[in-house]
């Protein structure tokens, strides 16, 4: 008895073309590549619909689907620097520059609501709502907690380069400084991604503004 996928094959023979090319329609295969697809003349099943379809030997989805999956990253949420665009009605997650303290770092990674100056988030703390002073250097639109990654220290250089926007007396070199920690802490505590943060942290050293302490 012929398993019920041979059937799919043998029945969707006559439709397939002997060999697949990439239509002209705005998606190269370089962009679908680490989506799942490329050209060629390979017959397999998709693993997201499970259409059987002609492609490259390891093609892992059909074209349709790896489209899909491809525009699925590029709406994802990512990084912003600075403050623009932040939603004021719902929370976020957001690096925060608060300044110097005894008991905190200088940037928190705090899930709370900006106002539309990114100067104050309020959060939420043991139920009642604190409102944190200080600037908003990247957010991000997600529910679960972030972690550090090559994007966001992106987003946090970009900030600095920007800083004046923010602060009179600028507040980079405190920022600069936390964040070659932060990227030292990911060295030490194994990130996979540690190197390229660690490299994308030191670009900061191309910023010109002031590192002189009062």
């Amino acid at each position: 008895m012929t398993q019920p996928w041979k059937d799919r094959i043998f029945t969707n023979l006559g439709t397939l073309p002997l060999r697949s090319e990439n239509p002209d329609d705005g998606y190269t295969v370089e962009d679908l590549v680490s989506h799942g697809w490329a050209p060629g003349d390979y017959i397999g099943p998709c693993r997201e619909c499970r259409e059987f379809f002609v492609a490259a030997k390891r093609s892992r989805r059909c074209r349709p689907c790896a489209v899909k999956s491809l525009e699925a990253y590029r709406n994802r949420p990512t990084w912003r620097s600075g403050h623009d665009g932040i939603p004021t009605d719902r929370p976020v997650w957001a690096y925060f520059y608060v300044g110097t303290s005894i008991d905190e770092g200088p940037v928190l990674l705090l899930r709370g609501v900006s106002d539309e100056d990114g100067e104050e988030f309020t959060v939420d703390y043991e139920g009642r709502p604190w409102d944190r002073d200080g600037h908003v250097v990247c957010w991000i639109d997600v529910e679960e907690r972030p972690s550090l990654s090559v994007e966001a220290v992106d987003a946090i250089v970009a900030a600095m380069g920007a800083w004046a926007l923010y602060y009179s007396g600028g507040g980079d070199h405190i920022v600069e400084d936390w964040l070659h920690r932060e990227a030292l802490r990911a060295v030490a505590d194994g990130h996979r991604d540690a190197p390229a943060i660690a490299a994308a942290a030191l670009k900061s050293r191309e910023l010109k503004f002031s590192r002189y302490y009062g």
